[in-house]
């Protein structure tokens, strides 16, 4: 059990830390024997979750909507047992060209995706109030199921996630994704994986414009949003001077 000393030296401070986030799934700790040191700590400690805050459902309902916020692209695979060291080499392989592997409880996964239009999924009343709620990416949740995550809309790195998992045969099989905001089955992610990236595609239409006389134009659209309002909505205000 965590101390209560070692509380106030802030344990908690990094929560975000693996380590200590593996220390909250397994500690015993509860509300009353943790002090908060901070603010962050404070708005934690004050949530009325379903479950009890330091328990595991509750951690893993946090991460999952951490993982499902914080990166544009989620590969759903079918993963079947994989040995120890077979494990540790495709979790290195994947970590090599900037994606991760995790594998999920589907249940607490199925509950997060059913609440993401709540501020918490983990809150009191949530997985009742929305257990009839549907969502696009359900369907991929049956059986074992992990997660490689990629922090941006890149299709290199999904190209290069398909050639370390071709090896692995049926032990981790993709089976759908998340793009941003658009689900894809394999027909749609192997269309995806060839296109070039969105920071390529725009400075190719920068290039485009500038070469069809368009640098008017171009310096327009990388003018700053709050100027370009005001230079149409005086625009606007002299077409109606005019009309009148």
């Amino acid at each position: 059990m965590i101390s209560l000393k070692s509380c106030r030296y802030g344990v908690f401070q990094s929560i975000a830390n693996r380590s200590v986030s593996r220390l909250f799934t397994t500690s015993s700790i509860t509300h009353n024997e943790f002090v908060p040191a901070t603010p962050e700590q404070e708005a934690f400690v004050d949530r009325k979750t379903e479950k009890g805050l330091f328990s595991r459902k509750t951690y893993l309902a946090d991460y999952y909507r951490k993982l499902y916020d914080n990166n544009e692209i989620l590969l759903f695979v079918h993963a079947n047992t994989l040995s120890k060291p077979d494990n540790m080499r495709y979790r290195k392989e994947l970590e090599n060209i900037g994606a991760r592997l995790h594998v999920i409880k589907t249940s607490i996964f199925k509950l997060v995706l059913k609440s993401l239009h709540e501020p918490d999924p983990a809150a009191k009343g949530v997985s009742e109030r929305n257990k009839e709620n549907d969502h696009p990416l359900l369907p991929l949740l049956g059986g074992p199921t992990a997660i490689i995550a990629i922090p941006k809309s890149d299709p290199s790195v999904v190209t290069a996630v398909l050639k370390v998992l071709r090896p692995a045969n049926e032990k981790l099989l993709l089976i759908g994704a998340k793009v941003e905001s658009e689900v894809m089955d394999l027909d749609a992610i192997n269309a995806f994986k060839v296109l070039p990236s969105k920071e390529t595609l725009q400075g190719q239409l920068v290039g485009l414009l500038s070469m069809a006389g368009g640098a008017g134009l171009v310096r327009t659209l990388q003018t700053p949003s709050t100027a370009l309002y005001l230079n149409l909505d005086q625009r606007k205000q002299d077409m109606e001077e005019q009309s009148n």
